[in-house]
């Protein structure tokens, strides 16, 4: 094959490629209507709900999410404490997303002093990922475990979720996603525990938020 060759079926080939992509992203995507995240359960294994919180107006909007949920739970028999918060998107085609919570974070007076990726058990076998972040703000230190949870699994960066969203919407048609977050406070008991009480309860989230990815085409999408 000549060098022209070459590059003309090249040429055609991108020119086909965009014409399929452009056509596929034309298409009306899947939205999924799930149950709303206030049906998650106010016991959650060893945790129960003590209060719902308040969110910043001004946060929200900037979030724009289709639904949220934020949380506090007590650990029962215990003294911890952990606050949940999720914000659901039907899609991610649209102006406003979740970001990542380390860009708000130090915006709210809490100063990051270790940041890693760990791994959550996710059932016998299996685990997930999840962005480990401990912060502090005067003598308050708490540990924040998060995670972005779709129908094909788990992210950790934004940059991961971006890039797979283009994937997703030309090969699934859909790109329903939510962010998910666990804070509990240091106590007295000291980093360990907290870290323990954190993957305690985000195991138990992870497999709650399962139920909101159905397979396209089942009950719940719209």
């Amino acid at each position: 094959m000549t060098r022209t060759a070459v590059l003309t079926f090249a040429a055609v080939s991108i020119f086909v490629g965009q014409a399929v992509s452009s056509h596929l992203l034309r298409r009306l995507p899947f939205l999924p209507s799930p149950p709303p995240l206030s049906n998650l359960p106010l016991e959650l294994g060893g945790w129960s709900q003590t209060r719902e919180e308040t969110v910043d107006p001004a946060a929200l909007d900037m979030l724009g999410p289709d639904d949220f949920l934020a949380r506090l739970y007590h650990a029962r028999g215990g003294p911890e404490q952990a606050e949940l918060f999720v914000a659901y998107y039907k899609t991610q085609l649209r102006a406003k997303n979740a970001h990542d919570p380390k860009v708000c974070l130090p915006g709210a007076g809490w100063n990051p002093t270790a940041s890693h990726l760990t791994y959550v058990s996710a059932g016998p076998g299996s685990t997930f990922p999840a962005n480990y972040y401990r912060i502090k703000r005067g003598p308050s230190e708490q540990v924040v475990l998060y995670w972005f949870q779709t129908l094909k699994g788990v992210y950790t960066f934004e940059q991961q979720l971006q890039a797979h969203r283009v994937w997703d919407a030309v090969f699934d048609n859909r790109t329903d996603m939510a962010l998910v977050r666990v804070t509990v406070p240091v106590s007295a008991q000291g980093v360990s525990a907290a870290d323990a009480s954190a993957k305690q309860l985000a195991q138990i989230v992870y497999r709650q938020m399962l139920s909101y990815f159905p397979p396209t085409g089942k009950a719940g999408s719209s």
